[in-house]
């Protein structure tokens, strides 16, 4: 592709560089840079791109596109602005993968949106259409994984690069419904620039990324950008922020609920709440039907109306949502229960914000027979000040605490551990904590009566831990199931 035909519809201070050059990729990290690219020299929050064009032209760069002119003499091209220019570049580069999809949708909140996406998957699929999932736990084209490399990052919205990669993948596959989790960090940072979401769901606003936005409100703000792209907002009617993320939404409001009687989309009533699921009454614009989820949390019952909404509005039957979500699978990492065939039970969530940790405790306190033990950390480069507060929700939901470590990238274990034991001291509750995370779940197996709950925190999906020395793999699955079979010896 020539660079002129590249830079179509992107705002251009200034050529210093020949339009007919023929460019190959486009990518914003110099370790990826192969001959014939063009390399975004992004400016971040720490660090200047532009630092980094000449290990860019060593590898074959044949153009810099920048915001502000580079310090050494190469072909560039300077742009009002680099990161919102780079999403549409690629557009431009892979011929507008994302305009060939019958709808995409798009999943914002602090909790929830990755159970929802895979209700959704569930039901579209169940309705024939042909999906393609982007989140936190994986990349699904079809059924089928999207390998990436294992040793980066995990995004729960992928950078532009690999998104545009994967609308490539699916528009090749004959993907017609694309389903994403949308997250805060890339709603704010532009990288979905240019993408026309259909649908947009919101499910909650909570405590979590202040390291990042440095506020609530901020956080609010970049979650709102969402409703001003997508042609429909499916909003939580009961979420303290509903008010403030539907102000200036420029798309339909579409409204679930799980007591407004205003709401498009109505739990009537939970009919029961069991170990293994629960079961609720629905009533939407198509009629009234039962859902039987075959997970338990009455949070997942916010999830699964707002999946059934999206699917509803999309002209899908009741009876294939109902159909769908009774038969779906449980999400991996989300109140997940391992196998371990014991007098007591241990479950794997995700949960790392307070109000995540505390809906799970509830959730497990509601069937817990004996004692209902919470294991969980919190991670590294991080929110410091929700390390306190779950320390003390941890105590006040559960009957004994393990704290211990999780994710602590470059900080040390210890002065995060510091951090929790703020609010977990004089709480009343029996805890203790264990700097080793594997050494913590061993404890509490050893320490496990007949009748215990016990939940692992955090980690849920992840099959890696990340410490000062970077990424390895750690899966907590395992830990638990071959530390049970050398018990049981």
């Amino acid at each position: 592709m020539k660079l002129l035909e590249l830079m179509s519809g992107i705002p251009i201070l200034k050529w210093h560089a020949d339009p007919d050059t023929e460019v190959t990729s486009v990518s914003s990290d110099s370790r990826k840079i192969a001959s014939g690219a063009a390399f975004v020299a992004l400016k971040g929050l720490k660090v200047d791109g532009r630092a980094w064009i000449p290990s860019a032209m060593e590898k074959g760069a044949v153009v810099v596109l920048c915001q502000e002119a580079p310090e050494i003499e190469v072909p560039y091209v300077l742009l009002e602005d680099a990161r919102t220019a780079l999403p549409h570049l690629l557009s431009n580069l892979y011929g507008h993968p994302e305009k060939s999809f019958r709808r995409i949708i798009g999943i914002t909140g602090t909790n929830g949106k990755t159970t929802t996406s895979f209700m959704l998957k569930a039901i579209f699929d169940a309705a024939g259409h042909k999906t393609g999932l982007i989140g936190t736990t994986k990349y699904l084209v079809l059924n089928e994984e999207y390998q990436v490399d294992k040793s980066a990052a995990f995004l729960t919205t992928p950078d532009p690069e690999l998104l545009f990669e994967l609308f490539d993948a699916m528009r090749r596959a004959g993907v017609d419904t694309v389903i994403m989790e949308a997250s805060s960090h890339a709603l704010a940072f532009g990288k979905l620039g240019g993408i026309e979401f259909d649908y947009g769901i919101f499910t909650n606003l909570t405590q979590d990324h202040i390291d990042f936005h440095k506020t609530i409100a901020a956080y609010l703000e970049a979650k709102k950008k969402l409703f001003q792209v997508a042609k429909v907002g499916v909003f939580n009617m009961d979420d303290p922020a509903f008010s403030g993320i539907t102000e200036g939404a420029a798309s339909r409001i579409v409204t679930y609920s799980g007591k407004c009687e205003k709401a498009d989309y109505l739990c009537e009533e939970v009919l029961s709440h069991q170990p293994d699921g629960i079961r609720y009454l629905i009533r939407s614009p198509q009629g009234r039907g039962e859902v039987e989820l075959p997970i338990p949390g009455s949070f997942n019952v916010y999830n699964s109306l707002a999946a059934a909404a999206v699917a509803m509005e999309c002209g899908i039957p009741l009876s294939i949502v109902e159909t769908a979500l009774n038969g779906m699978d449980g999400v991996k990492g989300r109140i997940e229960r391992v196998p371990t065939d014991t007098p007591y039970s241990v479950f794997i969530d995700f949960a790392h914000t307070p109000d995540a940790l505390e809906n799970i405790l509830t959730t497990l306190r509601s069937f817990t027979k004996g004692r209902l033990v919470t294991l969980f950390g919190c991670g590294g480069d991080r929110d410091r000040t929700k390390r306190p507060i779950m320390g003390k929700i941890a105590c006040e939901k559960s009957d004994f605490v393990i704290v211990t470590s999780d994710n602590c990238r470059t900080e040390k274990k210890e002065a995060i551990i510091a951090d929790i034991l703020e609010g977990v001291r004089d709480q009343g509750t029996d805890y203790v904590s264990i700097t080793d995370r594997t050494e913590a779940i061993h404890y509490a197996i050893d320490h496990a009566l007949p009748g215990d709950v016990i939940l692992l925190a955090g980690k849920g999906h992840e099959e890696y831990e990340i410490d000062e020395n970077g990424k390895h793999d750690y899966s907590e699955r395992n830990i638990v199931l071959e530390y049970v079979r050398e018990e049981l010896k």
